[in-house]
């Protein structure tokens, strides 16, 4: 069956509407911060062959594509298509077949419909805790970082697997949140099974194979035909990388060649595997090399298995940015959340006018973990996220927004539920002057951040900054974005990467980077000068 270009366009809607309302259910019934304030979590629809059709819009880039090569995996070599059962539910967090560090938590669950097995619905959230040391950099292997489920029924037949619920349950610090999120995850599976069926009845459909398969032939055609219109040639960019923060830096070093329709990366020559856990498997990297092609060649056009044909990615094994067991994982986030930068590099001697300026993040990541006061309390342990951001790189026709996220799209965390769910009072959240790459466009300021703590006791705290030791990189003559740091009163070393404590009164104080600056700075508007300056950015 064909369908016309307005039925496909109604009903390729109508499946990204499925998703994103199985997201709000996963956002909304979940436990933790990290998932329910900052939306760290995809859902994806994909067709009987494990092909992806729809991916949630809030979708967070370490996803893409990531549960269609798990779902993938898991027909090949664990479950193959006639061991499904209506009701099932496969959990795993194998940071080599899921989305790289054991947090991310993959649920995939088989559509039914008059007992033909027609698709799978699949999420990816992070989960507060999975054991172990507390999520960071500071494991120093595989097997500090927490507990490993290899592909298991969570469900079987709609069955739950007690054992397994017991097993994390007894693993994990503040298990009630932890249980509550991967429930969550269920439902959302659920919610978007349920509407996909009431989708199909509406539309006298018996399976989605043949709307699958001309959704992805569009998408695929859109992106090979902007491929197209780029010339061809091998394009390079070398990125220096804090690393520690100390004194391993890392280095990366990609290679874009653009050949007709199709676009391949090759990051031979990037450093080789970290001490710290911010090594990076491979489906992780190529979600985050293909996340900025995508918005270089294909921004409007939704994600799914077509727009991901024509990009190939490859990296040294045993790198940086393909790790091998049994290397630390824990916060790959930080490694993968600057490939945009030597991706955008390069291309930007191909299509200047389609790329931007680097960011000042890596996102920050910092994690409480401590006991309530309150002994009385269900959840008397806390694991707390929050998320900072840095100033966004800017763009060839506009400045760089302030303190915006990029390449991952993770939310804050309100003060008020911060200052609720720890011990901590914010002291200070302000833009930071100056910090902003100047340029014909000037890139965003960074921000401070700083907080109190004001518990009673001592609480751990996992540190996660970049380019405290680097800075963002301005693009086509647009000069670099100024650099963070980070400090404690009364004053002692913090890492800048790693895990230590905090005791009552040390206050905190996060300076973030600003975003690269985009062209030269003497073409700038006159007018755009004066207003930095009235405004007191400069």
């Amino acid at each position: 069956m064909k369908y016309d270009a307005i039925t496909l366009s109604i009903l390729w809607s109508r499946l990204l509407a499925i998703v994103d309302e199985a997201g709000t259910t996963l956002q909304r019934t979940a436990f933790s911060t990290v998932t329910r304030e900052s939306n760290d979590f995809a859902v994806v629809l994909m067709n009987r062959r494990g092909q992806s059709v729809a991916q949630s819009s809030i979708s967070v880039p370490s996803f893409l594509g990531v549960l269609p090569m798990l779902t993938q995996a898991l027909l090949k070599d664990y479950f193959p298509t006639e061991s499904w059962q209506e009701g099932d539910v496969v959990m795993t967090n194998d940071p080599w077949l899921c989305a790289g560090h054991k947090p991310d938590i993959g649920l995939v669950s088989p559509i039914f419909r008059k007992g033909k097995l027609i698709g799978f619905i699949g999420t990816i959230a992070h989960s507060p805790d999975m054991g172990g040391s507390l999520w960071g950099a500071g494991a120093r292997d595989l097997y500090e970082e927490g507990l490993m489920v290899p592909p298991t029924k969570l469900y079987e037949a709609g069955k739950p697997n007690e054992t397994l619920f017991r097993l994390i349950e007894s693993n994990v610090r503040a298990a009630r949140q932890t249980l509550g999120d991967i429930r969550a995850q269920v439902a959302a599976n659920d919610q978007g099974i349920r509407s996909l069926q009431r989708l199909m009845d509406e539309m006298d459909m018996e399976d989605i194979e043949a709307l699958s398969d001309q959704i992805i032939e569009a998408t695929e055609k859109a992106m090979r035909e902007a491929i197209a219109k780029a010339p061809d040639g091998t394009y390079r960019y070398s990125y220096d990388a804090d690393g520690d923060g100390l004194d391993e830096p890392v280095r990366i070093e990609c290679a874009i060649t653009i050949k007709g329709d199709e676009i391949s990366v090759d990051y031979t020559g990037t450093s080789g595997a970290h001490s710290l856990g911010i090594n990076a498997v491979q489906n992780y990297t190529y979600a985050y090399t293909a996340y900025p092609i995508k918005c270089t060649f294909s921004p409007d056009v939704p994600n799914n298995e077509g727009a991901f044909r024509a990009i190939k990615v490859s990296a040294p094994k045993g790198s940086l940015l393909n790790a091998q067991k049994p290397v630390p994982l824990g916060a790959r986030n930080i490694t993968g959340n600057i490939l945009f930068a030597p991706v955008f590099g390069a291309l930007s001697q191909a299509v200047p006018m389609q790329v931007q300026a680097d960011c000042g993040s890596a996102c920050w990541c910092i994690v409480l973990n401590g006991q309530h006061t309150d002994r009385k309390k269900p959840d008397a342990t806390f694991v707390e996220y929050f998320f900072l951001n840095g100033g966004y790189g800017a763009r060839p026709d506009a400045d760089g927004p302030h303190v915006l996220s990029f390449p991952t799209n993770v939310a804050n965390v309100p003060i008020e539920v911060l200052e609720n769910d720890a011990p901590v009072l914010v002291t200070e959240k302000s833009l930071r002057p100056g910090t902003g790459g100047a340029g014909k466009y000037r890139g965003g300021l960074g921000q401070r951040f700083s907080f109190k703590m004001i518990g009673k006791e001592p609480i751990n705290i996992s540190i996660l900054t970049e380019k405290t030791k680097t800075v963002p990189h301005g693009l086509c003559g647009g000069r670099n974005g100024g650099g963070g740091s980070i400090r404690i009163v009364p004053e002692r070393f913090v890492p800048p990467k790693g895990l230590t404590k905090l005791y009552p009164g040390d206050e905190l104080i996060l300076d973030l980077p600003g975003g690269g600056g985009f062209g030269d700075p003497a073409e700038r508007d006159a007018e755009a000068i004066a207003r930095d300056k009235a405004l007191g950015y400069v």
